[in-house]
């Protein structure tokens, strides 16, 4: 225990470096893989992001690589994977995680502002820098990690008290605006985030006219709200001129409608398997999907309006994204691991409870993977077995998340209760 203490409490630059080093020994071990195995160690997603790299360096579309559904700003970045080394991109990624792993830190030192803040705040970011998905992720070349660094960045401009002026509210827009043209999903972080800057907090006990003066932008909000939607307006319009409708369709609407039968842990996918080329107005998924928005507006009344609770309420958003999503792969998890080191030092659990909790999450998965794999591989008729898989999963995430929520508690630290005026219950 001695030797682990100390090696837990090497200099933060010290895990910075043995993060990145089993980062590139793993994208180094992934080309040997890759070779050598029949179930590839790198995503298949890397090789469209390379081939849409190539068509672009070419002078034409991303989107003539079939299957590129994302930003060309992806493929821009990965034109060196032509011109310098196929592994550029898995680098670029891992890179994206370390600086993340140090603005994850800077944030959670910011919330604790104690003695015990530096110390607590390394444990927090390590959540990140050595899980083992978000290692995986990023060094099979899955980019999900770059849309993550710049939702993590805007919190950081939101809530820091290293800017002073009004400037700190136009860069988290902005950086908010860049993660959503990457992504969707962070859409629904600027409602709690713009709730957090209100100057009416809203609580069950708020009646309707304060409620509604919540809504009314004040200075903050304005330039928050301005300048994401600025940076997105411009972003995506300036892609579209040069793209067309292909650009709108691939990146944005393709998701809407969505149906995936592969490697999809979605409560959703079997009736997808079912019905993929029947619907055309999909009753059961629009339900599903208004189910969802209902929880995510609740959960940024309860925990977006204060800023103090608006990293725990992006945190539980995230989980439902990707719970109630109609399509659930492994790169998903990677929107709520990162935002999990903002919240893990308010959560009264205790370690048996923990390891428990996440036992489940990882059986639940497992199992679902094992009859992904006799489907895929062995080519098996297995689909309501993974079906009843996805439900099982389904159920882990929900109970697990309520866990969660159940045991939160914004002045909890580590162990650590913050109290009025310093005064302690004895």
């Amino acid at each position: 225990m001695d030797v682990l203490n100390d090696v837990i409490n090497l200099p933060f630059s010290y895990h910075l470096i043995a993060g990145l080093a089993i980062r590139l020994g793993l994208i180094v071990y992934g080309d040997y893989h890759d070779n050598y195995y029949d179930v590839a160690y790198t995503d298949v997603d890397y090789k469209v992001f390379t081939d849409a790299a190539r068509h672009v360096l070419a002078g034409k579309s991303p989107y003539a690589r079939h299957t590129y559904r994302y930003s060309p700003i992806i493929a821009y970045l990965l034109i060196p994977n032509i011109m310098l080394h196929k592994d550029f991109g898995k680098i670029l990624f891992s890179v994206f995680d370390i600086l993340l792993t140090i603005i994850l830190k800077t944030l959670v030192e910011n919330q604790l502002k104690s003695k015990e803040g530096g110390r607590i705040s390394n444990y927090c970011s390590y959540f990140w820098l050595y899980n083992p998905l978000s290692i995986a992720i990023s060094t099979r070349g899955n980019g999900d990690s770059v849309s993550c660094f710049f939702i993590i960045l805007s919190i950081f401009f939101l809530q820091t008290d290293k800017v002073k002026s009004l400037i700190k509210y136009v860069l988290s827009g902005i950086l908010l605006g860049i993660s959503i043209h990457l992504r969707i999903y962070p859409l629904a972080f600027s409602f709690p985030m713009y709730l957090s800057l209100c100057e009416y907090k809203i609580n069950r006990n708020t009646d309707l006219k304060t409620g509604f003066l919540a809504l009314l932008p004040n200075k903050k909000q304005s330039l928050l709200a301005l300048s994401c939607i600025s940076t997105l307006v411009i972003m995506t319009y300036s892609m579209f001129l040069k793209y067309g409708y292909e650009f709108l369709f691939e990146t944005y609407i393709y998701h809407l409608f969505r149906k995936d039968t592969k490697h999809n842990f979605s409560v959703l996918f079997y009736y997808s398997y079912l019905t993929m080329d029947e619907l055309i107005l999909d009753v059961v998924k629009h339900i599903s999907q208004i189910f969802e928005l209902f929880i995510l507006f609740v959960i940024s009344l309860s925990f977006g309006c204060e800023a103090k609770t608006l990293p725990f309420a992006l945190f539980c958003q995230s989980v439902i994204l990707v719970a109630f999503n109609s399509v659930m792969t492994s790169q998903y998890f990677i929107w709520f691991l990162s935002l999990l080191p903002l919240v893990v030092h308010n959560l009264r659990l205790k370690p048996f409870v923990a390891l428990l909790l996440s036992i489940i999450w990882f059986i639940a998965q497992g199992a679902w993977l094992f009859y992904a794999y006799l489907l895929e591989f062995k080519c098996r008729e297995i689909f309501i077995l993974i079906w009843l898989k996805g439900i099982v999963f389904f159920c882990a995430n929900i109970f697990i998340l309520v866990q969660i929520i159940k045991s939160y508690s914004p002045e909890y630290r580590f162990g650590i209760i913050d109290y009025p005026c310093g005064v302690k219950n004895k």
